[in-house]
């Protein structure tokens, strides 16, 4: 399984009924295009998202390039109950993805992972439970970490 961090969206909004609405900005877009190429060797058969703007918006690339539908589900929401999201979990396939937000990861984790803006975490069950197995970051911290070079003529 896949979870995986909405990428940038900028700053936070004013408050939280405001701020569902944030999208994805210029670099949040770029990364959720190249997670089709970065999660290319990965099997997805399910893309399952918090219903907020950014995170849809970060896994629409990645769903229509492999055919899938984008399902929506309020227990990925920040201030979902963690049961709520251990419930999911449960009843997903070890080959879904699914996009979320920091609160939810910090949750999950009792805080002992972190993970960027457009970055996953590869976990694997271990009994019921998943336990987080290796990171991948997002797309452009690879892309930096590989400069261009000056073309030969």
């Amino acid at each position: 399984m896949l979870l995986l961090r909405h990428a940038n969206a900028g700053e936070r909004l004013s408050s939280p009924s405001i701020d569902r609405f944030r999208q994805l900005d210029h670099a949040g877009r770029t990364d959720a295009r190249q997670l089709v190429w970065s999660l290319a060797g990965k099997e997805i058969d399910r893309i399952v998202t918090s219903p907020l703007a950014r995170c849809v918006e970060t896994v629409i690339p990645l769903a229509e390039s492999r055919g899938l539908v984008v399902e929506r589900r309020d227990a990925l929401l920040p201030d979902a109950p963690l049961e709520a999201t251990l419930t999911l979990l449960a009843e997903l396939p070890d080959a879904a993805l699914l996009c979320t937000h920091r609160e939810v990861i910090l949750q999950l984790f009792s805080g002992e992972v972190t993970c960027e803006e457009g970055g996953a975490w590869v976990l694997e069950r271990v009994d019921a439970d998943w336990m987080p197995a290796a990171y991948l970051p997002p797309p452009s911290s690879v892309t930096e970490a590989f400069p261009r070079t000056a073309s030969v003529r």
